[in-house]
């Protein structure tokens, strides 16, 4: 992971490093286990396909202590919506996979059309 996107994400409050100066006086940021915990479950968002906005939200719910319901029900309405992507790409991949047909048939016939 770069440093830059690290960086961002303690901009954006998702992370709470504490900091500290080593010799000097710059500052660096002390990542602690539960740090490095949430980074990870930051990228696991992420490659489910949730937004920094979706995602600080569950991460706000989670450090009140009261958000699992509100979790749920976030995750939730996450799984609808990527089944509803799931659909969309089933139908892209289906078109696809009649228009290299039709090329490689010489594009004998009508065009597939997508929809």
């Amino acid at each position: 992971m770069k440093t830059t996107t690290i960086r961002h994400y303690v901009r954006e409050g998702l992370l709470t490093p504490k900091t500290g100066l080593a010799g000097g006086s710059r500052p660096y940021l002390d990542f602690a286990e539960a740090d490095l915990r949430l980074l990870k479950a930051i990228q696991a968002g992420q490659a489910l396909g949730m937004s920094l906005v979706e995602i600080r939200t569950l991460v706000a719910e989670k450090r009140s202590g009261t958000g699992s319901t509100k979790m749920l029900k976030a995750m939730v309405q996450h799984r609808e919506k990527l089944k509803r992507r799931a659909v969309d790409l089933q139908k892209m991949l289906l078109f696809l996979d009649k228009k290299i047909a039709w090329l490689e048939a010489g594009c004998k016939g009508p065009s597939p059309s997508h929809g």
